[in-house]
């Protein structure tokens, strides 16, 4: 159903965000009376017809045109109006058309009629469907328990517009995302030290970009704008050092490789900051103006961290550390970033306050080139709005792992799929497998997938190429903008929306919570939003947003130094290196560095990965991505190999204290010796059968020709990685698991 063919696709996804960073590609701001963009039929000759979204596919949300050809999704390309993305798309957003007509899907609601987990299922109406589920919100609010309705929402959903508006208007604060397994350590840190919970790294005005475990040019949460930017910079003669015990796609192109233990980069930065204050070098004038901690007091709190000791711990040699350290402070427009090897571990936030606080030692702050605060348009709720609720965490309550009998009345999970996201999965299965701890459960998904297996009833989704959402993205060059979600195709079978579920639930539960939901429609709900922008209704309103995709100040220009008008939100207005939050909380309130835990007779840190052609484990089903990655062996150094008679392509059995699987080594030198590095984005067993790699008869002739069937869908690493979370945010500690390998 495009114009790609397979073989095309291969050769161009698999590099697909590097092969758009070329000296040839255009970033600057595009003006919004440029054409949106053009694809003609090749049968045809005919123009066709194009529709703007958002994607979907990673949390970048990259604006998007669908091309439509006799009603059907042709081809999805990037939308040149995007001021993040400048009409580039990876190799995810193409796919997206995977998703949009998938064999796979789940088209209409079914509900289980033998045990949980069983697979038995009955089709069911819709009408039933809502109703069991609108009788059960009714009797838990009646009781005056509205918490023990607990929602789980996606990795890329959140819990904003109509979902979030319903939650609140409910009543539950017993909510979460899968996404704060993953971010909530940065998250935290970011918080705590200047008020908002994530950063923009100008890098393309950077000369000097020290990096400690991001991986822009491969996987991150803004992946297309970051890797633009980036690439920019070194075009221009930035120069780039990684530090990362795995040769990543951005470490490969890095001018300098080095690889630390896991876990230990905030030792490097603080030793990195000792030497910058010791040798004088230090932006004193921020310090003590616009930080709560004097560069006189931060110089006495460093001195611990010698460059000496931190080559004992991290195995970065100390004169390296000076150099860079030198090198850092000396330089016009130097900048460091940091990535999920610095936050996804169990000492995570003090990981990144140590990165935050080496920016702050060099002052670049808010400034060309530096780490600046985010722009972005607050996208306000309509009047009258819901009570504001502090979600809690009711995700990690399914283990017993915070309290062994949380009690949940109502499961419904949007999009979420946390047996196959969460460590240990059997513990989340066996959690969901048993109605006395959660009685009742409901999932809304695109696919059956390996939580859903075990609902009791299941929900068909739409995808986000059927949907609506109203969304302001961090802009990466720092003027606020915002981009439209709406629907590029009709609703596939019998599929619907969150927000139209959520809307429909509003409406019915009557009372006090109905008077939150007076919309005629979703995009009446949005609409009433966007109504809210002055500017955007001068440029033509809704209907020029919904023509176009993008809206934004068109003729501003990037305002740095913010913080001097303003201050930053912090308790002390000020950039916190001494955090007065985590003060109050009896916690570290110094950057400072800890070490992760060790386990006698596990040789071997295991660090998890993201590939560049999946996100978690939501773009498996897309068939054009499996058929490029759905293996993952695992990286062992070539050395440490070597003297364990493990070669190439041989199965290995990965122990740990949660569990073992078997996977195929690959021997290289592109991991730090006594490191062992997997990919974390395949091995399903729910999903479809795309995502488990199994070739099937279907009205697409495709689905039949999955070559790779006899390769396997790979190994789930989760299942030997335990619960590791940091004491002060809650994320977990992804990269580290301690293993002991041996060849099977």
């Amino acid at each position: 159903m495009s114009d790609i063919s397979r073989r095309k696709f291969l050769q161009i996804a698999g590099g697909a965000a590097l092969g758009t960073l070329t000296a040839q590609m255009w970033l600057g701001q595009l003006k919004p009376a440029q054409a949106v963009g053009k694809s003609v039929s090749r049968t045809t000759g005919s123009f066709r017809r194009a529709i703007p979204s958002v994607c979907l596919q990673c949390p970048a949300n990259c604006s998007i045109l669908g091309f439509l050809e006799d009603g059907i999704l042709r081809k999805i390309e990037g939308n040149p109006l995007d001021p993040n993305s400048h009409g580039k798309l990876c190799a995810k957003g193409l796919a997206g058309i995977n998703h949009a007509y998938s064999p796979d899907r789940l088209l209409f609601p079914i509900k289980r009629v033998g045990a949980r987990g069983e697979g038995k299922w009955k089709r069911i109406t819709w009408p039933e469907a809502i109703n069991e589920l609108e009788n059960r919100l009714q009797a838990i609010r009646n009781q005056g328990k509205p918490e023990e309705f607990h929602f789980i929402a996606g990795l890329l959903e959140g819990v904003s517009g109509l979902t979030g508006r319903f939650l609140q208007a409910y009543g539950t604060p017993s909510v979460t995302a899968e996404m704060d397994l993953y971010q909530s350590n940065k998250k935290a840190a970011q918080q705590v030290t200047w008020g908002v919970d994530t950063e923009i790294p100008n890098v393309a005005n950077s000369r000097f970009i020290l990096n400690f475990g991001a991986n822009p040019y491969e996987f991150h949460p803004m992946f297309i704008p970051l890797a633009q930017r980036l690439k920019q910079a070194q075009l221009k003669g930035a120069k780039l050092v990684t530090f990362d015990p795995r040769l990543s796609f951005t470490a490969a192109q890095s001018n300098i490789w080095l690889q630390p233990n896991p876990g230990t980069d905030a030792v490097v930065a603080l030793a990195m900051a000792n030497v910058i204050m010791k040798q004088g070098l230090a932006n004193s004038e921020f310090l003590d103006r616009w930080t709560n901690y004097s560069s006189e007091k931060l110089a006495r709190h460093l001195e611990q961290y010698t460059p000496q000791s931190a080559e004992i711990i991290s195995g970065i040699p100390a004169i390296e550390i000076v150099d860079l350290a030198v090198e850092l402070a000396s330089s016009n427009s130097s900048i460091v970033i940091a990535g999920d090897g610095v936050s996804q571990h169990s000492n995570g936030v003090q990981n990144e306050r140590a990165i935050a606080l080496l920016n702050a030692v060099i002052g670049n702050i808010d400034s060309p080139g530096g780490v600046c605060l985010p722009r972005r348009y607050e996208i306000m709720q309509p009047e009258p709005q819901p009570p504001k609720l502090t979600f809690k965490d009711s995700f990690l309550n399914l283990t017993g792992n915070i309290n062994p009998d949380p009690k949940v009345s109502l499961l419904l999970t949007y999009m979420a799929n946390p047996v196959y996201s969460s460590p240990v999965p059997n513990e989340i299965t066996q959690s969901l497998k048993d109605e006395r701890r959660v009685p009742y459960f409901v999932a809304m998904d695109t696919y059956l997938t390996e939580t859903a297996m075990l609902a009791d009833m299941v929900l068909p989704a739409a995808t986000y190429l059927e949907s609506y959402n109203l969304q302001s993205p961090p802009a990466y060059d720092l003027v606020p903008f915002i981009n439209l979600m709406q629907p590029v195709i009709p609703l596939q079978g019998e599929s619907l929306s969150g927000g139209e579920l959520f809307l429909e639930l509003g409406k019915r539960m009557g009372g006090d919570v109905a008077k939150y939901f007076a919309f005629s429609s979703v995009e009446d709900y949005w609409k009433t939003i966007a109504g809210t922008f002055p500017g955007l209704i001068k440029d033509g309103g809704w209907d020029a947003l919904k023509a176009k995709g993008v809206w934004s100040d068109w003729g501003a220009t990037p305002v740095f130094y913010s913080y001097k008008k303003q201050g930053f939100n912090t308790p002390s207005g000020k950039y916190e290196i001494y955090s007065q939050t985590l003060e109050k909380q009896q916690l570290a309130a110094l950057p400072a560095y800890t070490p992760l835990p060790s386990a006698p007779g596990k040789e071997f840190q295991l660090i998890t990965f993201q590939f560049n052609t999946h996100t978690y484990g939501r773009t498996a089903p897309c068939m054009w991505l499996s058929e490029i990655t759905h293996t993952n062996p695992v990286w062992i150094n070539k050395g440490t190999a070597g003297s364990l008679g493990i070669h190439n392509g041989d199965q290995v059995r990965l122990t740990s204290a949660a569990g073992v699987i078997v996977v195929k080594a690959m021997v290289t030198e592109s991991v730090k010796p006594g490191v062992l590095a997997i990919g974390s984005c395949v091995g399903h067993w729910g999903s479809g059968r795309i995502a488990q790699g199994k070739a099937y008869e279907s009205e697409n002739p495709n689905t039949k020709l999955l070559w790779w069937e006899e390769h396997g869908n790979g190994v789930h690493p989760h299942h030997i990685i335990p619960w590791s979370k940091d004491p002060i945010a809650g994320g977990q500690g992804w990269k580290d698991t301690l293993v002991s390998i041996s060849k099977v």
